[in-house]
C-alpha cells in the first residue's frame, strides 16, 4: 500500500511538471496544438485506468512536440502499465532532455524516479554459445534484431512473454519463449548450436550414352472421348431435337386452331377462309415442317448416340477430343429444316 501511494503521489507531481510551459519552439503552432490535445486525452485515459491507450496518446504527442514534460508523463504511464524497463528508459530520456534545456526541476524529478525504479527492473540475458556463432547468424527478440554486442548482457526488459529467435544461412531456424516475471531479477536464454539444414537435392545428370527416359504417357482413362461424344449426342442433341420439335408442333396446332375458330377456315386442302386465315395456315405448314424435321433429327441423334456409346472401347489412352455439336432450325422461303453440325 505504501508503494502504491508513493506512485500516486509521484504521478501527481509528474502531472504538475508536465503541464508547465514547453521549452522547445521548433514544432509549428499546429503541431503544438495537436500535441496538447493528445497530451490531455492521454492523461484523461490514464486517470480512467486505460494505461495502454493513454501511453499511445502521449507517444503521439511527444512525436509532434518533443518536450521533457511529456516524457515525464509518458514514463509515469509506462510504470503504471507495468512496463518497468520502458518507464526507466523514458525517465532517463526525460532527465537528459530537461537538463539540456536548463530545466533543473524536471531533470531532478526524472532522475529521482529513474533511481527508484532501477532496483525493480527485470533483466534478460541472451547468451549465444561460441559454436553457435556462425557466419550470418541473426538473433532477434520479439522480431527485433539484436546487436552481437548485446549477447550475454543482462538488459532491462518489460515483464511478459518474450520470443527469442535465431537463424543463419544453411541452418535450421531456432526459437524459444521466456516469461519475464514483474519483479527484480535476471532470466537467461542460451541460443544453442543451430542444426544444419537439409541440403537441396541436386538434379540427376544422365551418363553419357545412357538412354534418357521420356515423359510418361498419360494414364489410360476408363472414360473415353468416344463415350463423351455418345453422351453429348444422346443427352444433348437428341433432347434438343425433341424439344424443338415439340415447341414448333404446339405452335402449329395453335395456328390451325386460331385459323378455324377466328377466321372460319375449313379442313379442305387448300382450306377456305379469309386472307388472314390463309396466312395462318401457311405459317402452320412451315412450323409443322420444322417440327417434323426436328423430331426426325432428335430421333436420329438418339440412335447415333446409343451406337457411339455402346461401341466405345472400355479404356482409352488417347487425349480427350474437343467436341462441339450444334442443332438449330433452318427456315427459308417456302422451306424448313434442321441443321446439325459438329467438330471433333
Amino acid at each position: 500500500m505504501r508503494v502504491k501511494r508513493s506512485v500516486i503521489a509521484a504521478s501527481a507531481l509528474i502531472l504538475s511538471l508536465s503541464l508547465a510551459p514547453r521549452a522547445l519552439a521548433d514544432p509549428t503552432a499546429e503541431d503544438r496544438a495537436a500535441a496538447d490535445v493528445l497530451f490531455r486525452e492521454g492523461r484523461a485515459l490514464i486517470k480512467q485506468g486505460r494505461h495502454a491507450l493513454g501511453c499511445s496518446k502521449l507517444v503521439a504527442s511527444q512525436q509532434l512536440d518533443p518536450v521533457a514534460g511529456t516524457l515525464l508523463a509518458l514514463a509515469d504511464c509506462y510504470e503504471l502499465n507495468g512496463e518497468t524497463a520502458s518507464a526507466w528508459a523514458t525517465f532517463n530520456d526525460a532527465e537528459a532532455m530537461a537538463r539540456k534545456a536548463g530545466d533543473g526541476r524536471r531533470s531532478n524529478e526524472a532522475a529521482r524516479r529513474a533511481g527508484l525504479l532501477e532496483p525493480q527492473l527485470s533483466r534478460l540475458a541472451i547468451e549465444v554459445a561460441p559454436e553457435a556463432r556462425v557466419e550470418g547468424l541473426e538473433v532477434r527478440r520479439n522480431k527485433k534484431l539484436l546487436d552481437a554486442a548485446l549477447f550475454g548482457s543482462a538488459i532491462p526488459v518489460d515483464p511478459g512473454e518474450h520470443t527469442i529467435e535465431a537463424a543463419a544461412p544453411g541452418k535450421k531456424a531456432w526459437s524459444a519463449k521466456v516469461l519475464i516475471e514483474p519483479k527484480a531479477g535476471q532470466s537467461t536464454v542460451r541460443v544453442p548450436r543451430l542444426e544444419d539444414a537439409p541440403a537441396p537435392e541436386a538434379p540427376t545428370v544422365p551418363e553419357r550414352g545412357a538412354r534418357v527416359a521420356t515423359s510418361a504417357a498419360p494414364a489410360a482413362s476408363s472414360w473415353s472421348a468416344q463415350r463423351t461424344v455418345g453422351l453429348v449426342v444422346l443427352g444433348g442433341v437428341s433432347l434438343a431435337g425433341i424439344a424443338v420439335g415439340t415447341v414448333f408442333g404446339v405452335d402449329t396446332l395453335l395456328k390451325i386452331s386460331e385459323a378455324r375458330d377466328q377466321h372460319g377456315c375449313t379442313n379442305d386442302d387448300p382450306p377456305r377462309c379469309d386472307a388472314e386465315g390463309v396466312k395462318l395456315h401457311q405459317d402452320a405448314n412451315t412450323t409443322a415442317n420444322i417440327s417434323n424435321v426436328a423430331f426426325a433429327a432428335g430421333g436420329a441423334a438418339l440412335i447415333t448416340g446409343l451406337v457411339v456409346l455402346l461401341t466405345a472401347p472400355s479404356r482409352q489412352a488417347a487425349p480427350p477430343t474437343a467436341l462441339e455439336v450444334r442443332l438449330w432450325p433452318a427456315v427459308g422461303v417456302g422451306t424448313a429444316g434442321m441443321s446439325l453440325r459438329g467438330s471433333f
